[in-house]
């Protein structure tokens, strides 16, 4: 059990140093998740024993719900609204199209069977929204490429699990004649997609409610509830024959829409779990690639990466967005930021479970391909979006930094005005309030009233005092005969 606590935490920090490695130099940190875990599984082969295909598959489902869920928290319904025809079809076209390509080019390198040949076409045509955005940092696309990659990655991702799951029962049980095997599939795609997005609606609504509703007297509570929706909305899809993964990701986008409480909270909570997830999945890639034969496979593993990056997922963007409104030079930036990320090793991990004709060669392609896609797209794809000039001027630093960096100093006090206080009928104008001080806001009876300098105060107000925290003692003292709170970091 030691043993075990000692090897995550390496793994957790080493984790985190590489992100420092990554933000600093640009160097795309996935890469050394997967060092890690190669690294250990060649000092300990005893690591496989306890990790075994199964136990890494159930990991790395869990990982990516929690990956989606963090996805779905970022994407609000009025986003999706301005981008759903040309994800969805890219998540799903896009999705045929580029696997259909790359079933070709597994068959004729590596003389796979079909059904092999599909199962790595398929993993190899998943992309990761979150490792583009892990890559591009701070850069600020242009919001409508940001909101076609975030909701294609949403939903992509359902559409080549349901492809696998159909490919491995393909391969282990006969389908049929060709008729029945077509209305079978579309029955089960009807079927996963449908559950899938019916719950994540209603766990979302009804998560949002709870929200709302409940006042729960701490607030790191709040993002044990939403993770808590989240567990509840993949396991409830799963359990019914639904998409776990399509309903996770709509379970956030509806929890997140409108009014959440402690938002902030909520969001750098998945935030950092989502994180953990991306080292866990890279990591349990790298244990599944101790050196056996690499050299034979190599030069397949590595045409079969190029034809990812430059043939299958550029061909796939275009004919699925013919007719989208999307621009060449947008087009162009799409399909060169199709990342591939945990995705791609979950899929072909239900393959080596299966134990699949080929499984060996397919998960050291898998390899190659999100190695390349990581390492050549990863380096190179913040310098295409400025070149093609899709980025848009920014703040050096997102909301939520900047809120994080208020948060240091900055506080909230809270004020009531008594009946007999001499502050009742005084223009805000006429307090004389410390530097760097602000009352925002004066709650009055069910109303907000937004100060200014003629404003009159009453009996029965309470103010939102806006402050330096250093400040703290002299509001007390100028207030001193009203009832005053504790002061609250910035939410």
């Amino acid at each position: 059990m030691n043993t075990v606590i000692l090897v995550v935490a390496i793994v957790l920090l080493a984790g985190v140093l590489l992100a420092r490695v990554n933000k600093q130099f640009g160097f795309p940190v996935l890469i050394g998740f997967v060092a890690i875990g190669a690294v250990f599984a060649t000092v300990d082969p005893s690591v496989l024993e306890s990790v075994t295909p199964t136990v890494a598959k159930n990991l790395s489902y869990l990982a990516l719900a929690f990956i989606l869920f963090e996805g779905g928290l970022h994407t609000s319904l009025k986003r999706i609204r301005r981008a759903w025809a040309p994800s969805l079809s890219l998540a799903t076209v896009g999705v045929l199209v580029s696997a259909a390509i790359m079933t070709l080019l597994a068959q004729a390198l590596l003389g796979l069977p079909l059904i092999s040949a599909a199962l790595l076409g398929v993993a190899a045509s998943s992309t990761d929204a979150a490792s583009v955005f892990s890559v591009l940092g701070g850069t600020a696309l242009r919001r409508r490429l940001v909101d076609v990659l975030e909701v294609e990655s949403g939903t992509n991702d359902p559409m080549a699990f349901f492809l696998t799951t159909i490919l491995i029962e393909w391969s282990q049980h006969d389908l049929g004649p060709i008729r029945q095997a077509t209305w079978h599939v579309l029955g089960l795609f009807v079927l996963e997609m449908g559950l899938g997005l019916i719950i994540g609606v209603l766990i979302g609504l009804f998560g949002a409610y709870i929200n709302r509703r409940i006042r729960l007297d701490t607030g790191g509570l709040y993002p044990a509830l939403s993770l808590g929706f989240a567990l509840l909305s993949f396991a409830l899809a799963q359990s019914l024959e639904g998409s776990g993964f399509l309903s996770v990701f709509v379970t956030a986008v509806v929890l997140s829409h409108g009014h959440m409480e402690h938002r902030y909270s909520i969001i750098r909570f998945h935030e950092g779990l989502a994180w953990t997830m991306h080292i866990l999945m890279f990591v349990v890639l790298g244990f599944f690639l101790v050196p056996r034969d690499f050299a034979y496979i190599v030069a397949p593993g590595i045409v079969l990466a190029l034809g990812t990056l430059f043939v299958a997922r550029p061909i796939a963007v275009w004919v699925s967005t013919l007719g989208a409104g999307l621009t060449n030079k947008e087009r162009a930036f799409i399909s060169w930021a199709g990342l591939r990320g945990a995705a791609p090793i979950v899929l072909i991990l239900s393959a080596v479970e299966a134990q699949v004709t080929g499984h060996i060669e397919m998960i050291e392609v898998v390899f190659f391909i999100v190695i390349a896609s990581t390492l050549v797209q990863g380096l190179t794809v913040n310098w295409f979006a400025e070149r093609l000039n899709l980025v848009d001027p920014t703040p050096t630093e997102d909301i939520l930094e900047l809120i994080s960096i208020a948060r240091e100093s900055a506080v909230i006090l809270p004020v009531e005005i008594s009946l007999t206080s001499r502050l009742v009928e005084k223009r805000m104008v006429d307090i004389k309030f410390p530097e760097n001080t602000l009352c925002y806001g004066i709650v009055r009876g069910d109303h907000v009233v937004v100060p200014r300098g003629a404003t009159k105060l009453r009996s029965g107000d309470h103010l939102l005092i806006l402050s330096d925290a250093r400040h703290i003692q002299q509001l007390r003292r100028l207030f001193a005969q009203e009832q005053v709170g504790q002061p609250t970091m910035l939410p």
